[in-house]
């Protein structure tokens, strides 16, 4: 007797399972990758896997207009996640042997973060997400700096937009689809033994170590082209050890009162404070 094939293959060299690292950008996700990236059982430390996320968006997007677009390719919406259950694996696949087929594939794109319920739901393997929260008044900084090192100026817009789109990267704190699989922390408590503790336990890494944060496979500390360092993105705390103090100047007053307006519910849950001070 014949049985029905799956419609989704499994990949020969997927990994055991993957964790996403997620957070408003500039919130502290590549130092936090970087982290999990110490462990033996991870892949090296590498650029945002931005080309992924049109993915989770088509999916969002077909399930959106379902009714009016989406129902005429796919019978129904289950084979719809199926097809991009399909493309996803042939992304991360792909990624994992360009990583060299890690046992534990470990990967970050702060713009993926919001879709971090719709991932869990679509990808079909084992997933872990790490979520890391930074006073919005550093994260806002960090951004203006990057507006101004393009040669901008951090306006009005500019403000508004940051802050909505602070608050949405933190939306999927309390969905329930993530339930077992998310773990929050802060950026400020990143070099505590307690956080540190907190990811080996909820990874399942015990290899991860701050004292080899940035380090290649070889031990040796990866230095920045200077074109790298040209990037307005680029952090100087990049490719040294774990600093968490703020670098910048404070919010300018009109600024700060519009970030603690919008974000006061996340500041308040997480010990921030008005001042840009935390618990």
């Amino acid at each position: 007797m014949m049985t029905q094939k799956p419609a989704i293959s499994p990949e020969d060299n997927a990994p055991q399972k993957v964790i996403f690292v997620g957070g408003a950008p500039r919130s502290g996700t590549s130092v936090t990758h970087a982290l999990l990236c110490t462990a033996e059982a991870c892949n090296r430390y590498h650029p945002e896997i931005s080309f992924v996320r049109p993915v989770l968006e088509s999916y969002s997007v077909g399930l959106e207009k379902w009714q009016a677009h989406t129902y005429c390719f796919f019978k129904e919406p289950h084979h719809f996640k199926l097809h991009v259950r399909k493309l996803l694996h042939q992304q991360m696949a792909h990624i994992a042997k360009v990583l060299s087929n890690p046992r534990v594939l470990c990967v970050k794109d702060p713009l993926l973060t919001p879709y971090f319920p719709a991932m869990r739901e679509v990808l079909g393997w084992p997933s872990q997400y790490v979520t890391v929260l930074r006073h919005p008044h550093n994260v806002i900084r960090s951004l203006q700096e990057v507006v101004e090192r393009r040669g901008g100026e951090f306006g009005r817009g500019l403000i508004d937009f940051a802050v909505h789109d602070y608050m949405n990267s933190y939306a999927h704190l309390e969905d329930p689809a993530l339930e077992g699989s998310l773990l929050c922390l802060r950026y400020e408590d990143l070099n505590e033994p307690e956080t540190i503790e907190a990811l080996r336990d909820f990874t399942g890494l015990p290899g991860i170590n701050p004292n080899s944060i940035w380090k290649n496979n070889k031990g040796r500390e990866y230095t920045p082209t200077p074109q790298e360092q040209a990037d307005p993105w680029f952090s100087p705390k990049y490719h040294r050890p774990i600093d968490t103090q703020s670098r910048l100047s404070p919010l300018a007053p009109h600024i700060r009162d519009v970030v603690n307006d919008v974000c006061g519910p996340i500041m308040a849950d997480y010990g921030y404070g008005p001042d840009g001070s935390f618990d």
